[in-house]
């Protein structure tokens, strides 16, 4: 199932338009964290009163996303100064291909959009292909496109790994770069493109359990050696 989650909006229109244009497409799972939510947005929401009315209202938006089997990243920027933050971008098309389970899609700021450290959680990244002479689109026009090239998107009911699942392993992964003395400068961006794998490879439960018993059995062996040297003479 398809989620929308809106971060930051200050617009209240947008929020309006968005609701929308879920309804437009059948989509009824709206999230908002930290929007700013007025009469505005109702009167633009046209006939998806129900939608907004609906609405949850996130607090805490990591944990929210932890949830979720694939956490979706949007963005009109594809370079910057942390470049592999955002990379790899696929197309709205391309993302049909990933689709599956229970999956949020974040749309952010209208000045801004996501933060770096948004990004960085996100598993997949999306961009829509506009003219380089104005890329940057408005955000409801944005969410219009996606969700129109995920319509009808029939979803895998079979149970996957969530996010939160995903980042228990990079934990395991993070205490193995630890016992294996890996780079300190190389980890963050390890990391980065670890959750981007994970999060693409649409991890069934049951693999995710698979390979945290590996992790978890390296860990412990690596730790018991280091304990033997010690006591040794």
């Amino acid at each position: 199932m398809i989620h929308v989650v809106l971060v930051e909006l200050k617009i209240p229109e947008n929020i309006g338009f968005i609701a929308r244009v879920m309804k437009n497409f059948g989509y009824e799972k709206l999230y908002l964290y930290k929007c700013n939510l007025t009469q505005e947005s109702f009167r633009t929401s046209a006939n998806a009163k129900d939608l907004l009315e609906k609405a949850e209202v996130v607090e805490d938006l990591y944990t929210f996303l932890s949830k979720f089997n694939l956490i979706v990243g949007t963005t009109g920027i594809s370079g910057g100064n942390y470049r592999y933050f955002r990379k790899p971008i696929i197309t709205p098309e391309e993302l049909r291909n990933y689709v599956e389970g229970e999956v949020a899609i974040l749309f952010g700021r209208e000045d801004f959009g996501l933060f770096n450290e948004e990004i960085e959680k996100c598993h997949l990244l999306v961009k829509i292909p506009t003219s380089e002479a104005y890329p940057v689109m408005n955000v409801s026009h944005a969410v219009a496109v996606i969700l129109y090239a995920l319509q009808a998107l029939k979803l895998d009911k079979e149970e996957l790994a969530t996010a939160g699942d995903l980042e228990v392993l990079i934990s395991k992964i993070s205490e193995l770069f630890d016992l294996i003395n890996f780079p300190e400068r190389r980890r963050k961006r390890e990391i980065v493109t670890l959750r981007r794998v994970l999060g693409r490879a649409r991890m069934r439960a049951y693999e995710f359990e698979s390979i945290m018993g590996i992790f978890t059995k390296t860990i412990s062996h690596i730790k018991r050696l280091e304990t033997e040297k010690k006591k040794s003479p």
